[in-house]
């Protein structure tokens, strides 16, 4: 049984999903645990996982990480892990304004990229910019006849639609060309999929604000 680390606590950087950052971490509590496998009196293979328990200086969240070397690997080769991943989100403060069936939705994806599963949350990503295009323009057609009358509709712009491109591509080749995006590309995604969400529930905010502001 490993020995746990002793305060002072030490301190080390690494991704926080909560700030979307790395920032610096308190290690509050650490395990090592160690083990081998002998195949004959000439062979054996041996292997030693590290767990840290780590919380954010800033936000105060707490993850748990791993790294596990091999004897059997080379030199300083280290499987990391983390729980949550370092592609979690938080989920946006607006979430639970949406109608049920789309929050949930949402949820989901938001749970795919807890799991690291980035394949399975940028496809979701894509289903939610369907139904937000099925939803302004009718389903009409593909994304390109969608984004067109979107744009003909005066909701966005050219260069909005050329961001919309961009993350339905990355959409498809998840979908469809076996494409396995990095935690980059899928916060990318995710930007993208959450300011045209956002954008959609500013526009009643705006009205309000400015039906409460004094006139000049």
């Amino acid at each position: 049984m490993g020995a746990v680390s002793e305060q002072p606590f030490a301190v080390k950087k690494a991704h926080c999903s909560s700030c979307a950052a790395t920032t610096k971490h308190l290690v509050i509590a650490e395990r090592e645990q160690t083990g081998s496998d002998e195949y004959d009196e000439h062979y054996a293979v041996s292997w030693r996982t590290t767990y840290e328990m780590l919380e954010c200086c800033g936000c105060e969240t707490v993850h748990l990480s791993s790294a596990t070397s091999c004897s059997e690997w080379g030199p300083g080769d280290e499987e990391i892990r983390r729980f949550p991943p370092a592609v979690s989100r938080r989920p946006p403060t607006w979430l639970y304004k949406l109608e049920s069936d789309r929050c949930s939705l949402f949820k989901e994806v938001y749970a795919a990229l807890d799991a690291d599963s980035r394949r399975l949350a940028v496809m979701g990503a894509r289903t939610v910019l369907d139904i937000y295009l099925v939803e302004n323009v009718g389903d009409i057609g593909g994304f390109e006849v969608k984004l067109n009358a979107l744009e003909k509709k005066g909701a966005i712009g050219r260069r909005d639609r050329e961001i919309l491109e961009a993350a339905l591509d990355a959409c498809h080749a998840a979908s469809h060309r076996g494409h396995n995006p990095t935690a980059e590309d899928v916060n990318h995604v995710m930007d993208i999929v959450e300011n045209l969400f956002t954008r959609s529930l500013l526009g009643p905010a705006a009205e309000a604000l400015r039906k409460r502001t004094p006139p000049r």
